[in-house]
């Protein structure tokens, strides 16, 4: 996992590196006889307090460590070469990421690589063991032109493999990328205000989600989250809000706008009870708000499984409300079940509910 955290951290992964001002201090990152992160950490040292830190686009990087940046500062970071990562060790048990910068103002650019080594095979692949990147008490920060391709090449699914995640965060954009994983598309996590995710298609994920929200007993809120503009290839889920029953908080302000699914099992997806399969012991009646959703075009064909093309499961006291459902064309196998609009309050004024 590739890990961003703090605040006015500012990420443009552009395809181009971006040129250093004339006069700027710049730092390469040199290759190392033994370990890799060594040089890669003295470079970020050197321009901690400003400058521009370069991993070249002809040097590959072996990395045997962690790599934990912290408190840069007016930072550039030219990231064009490759790095691989080990494979996995034992040491590495309880880290929260492989590569983890932060600071204020800081910007990268440079379309790099990050081959993560999570299959050993006999040709190269480039594959994640976990999530890809985590956005962690982060403000205006924007992901362009991210290519993810994980994809398990054996009879195990690549489990969580999220392609992103975001917690604790504001003013975050996600464009015009290309993402092939094993789970979530999007994870859109807890105190999370305005979100974009426009341009993106995924292959073979979860889809694109808020949640899951409402774990350890807390008040989650969430909201201010517009997809547009997306694509959704054989994934598991199309759009999808999740929930854990019995707790408490508020997901607002939601957009899922021309999404185009390709058969996909679960095209729209709402639920307040998430994890309740697992926990006989749920209290169903309860859970977070969820309000003001819109869900305007989703076009294109289901999967041939028989399951509901819209299904909101709402708790009987949670409150599920101002929701619009607009010009969902999703054609319907023979043997696809009845929509469902559980609890969901004027689900009687919408027609989709009725089908």
């Amino acid at each position: 996992m590739v890990q961003f955290l703090y605040s006015s951290l500012t990420i443009l992964a552009a395809l181009l590196l971006a040129t250093s001002a004339s006069g700027q201090k710049v730092c390469v990152a040199q290759n190392s006889k033994t370990d890799d992160t060594i040089t890669i950490i003295q470079a970020f040292n050197d321009c901690k307090a400003g400058g521009t830190v370069s991993l070249p686009k002809e040097k590959t990087y072996n990395i045997k460590s962690l790599i934990k940046v912290t408190s840069l500062k007016n930072v550039k970071i030219d990231f064009a070469g490759k790095i691989i990562l080990p494979l996995y060790d034992p040491k590495f048990k309880g880290g929260s990421a492989y590569l983890e910068i932060s600071g204020d103002n800081v910007h990268l650019s440079g379309g790099g690589t990050i081959v993560g080594n999570g299959q050993s095979c006999n040709f190269k692949i480039l594959n994640a063991h976990r999530g890809h990147i985590a956005i962690t008490g982060a403000e205006n920060v924007i992901f362009e032109n991210v290519y993810l391709n994980t994809r398990s090449t054996g009879k195990n699914f690549a489990r969580n493999t999220d392609a992103s995640g975001v917690t604790s965060s504001k003013n975050i954009i996600f464009r015009n990328s290309q993402l092939t994983v094993g789970d979530d598309c999007t994870a859109i996590n807890a105190a999370v205000t305005n979100v974009t995710v426009t341009g993106i298609k995924c292959y073979e994920g979860h889809g694109f989600n808020i949640g899951s929200l409402g774990h350890g007993q807390r008040f989650d809120f969430v909201s201010n989250i517009y997809f547009t503009n997306n694509e959704c290839h054989s994934c598991q889920n199309g759009v999808r809000i999740k929930t854990v029953s019995g707790e408490k908080g508020a997901v607002s302000d939601v957009r899922f706008q021309n999404v185009q699914l390709y058969d996909t099992v679960n095209p729209v997806a709402i639920t307040t009870h998430y994890f309740c399969e697992q926990n006989k012991n749920c209290n169903n009646d309860q859970s977070l708000t969820i309000s003001n959703v819109l869900t305007n075009c989703i076009p294109r064909t289901t999967s041939n499984k028989d399951l509901p093309f819209i299904s909101i499961d709402c708790s009987k006291h949670g409150l599920c409300k101002d929701f619009s459902l607009i010009n969902i064309n999703i054609k319907k196998n023979p043997t696809t079940k009845k929509n469902v609009c559980n609890y969901l309050v004027g689900s009687e004024k919408i027609p989709y509910c009725q089908q």
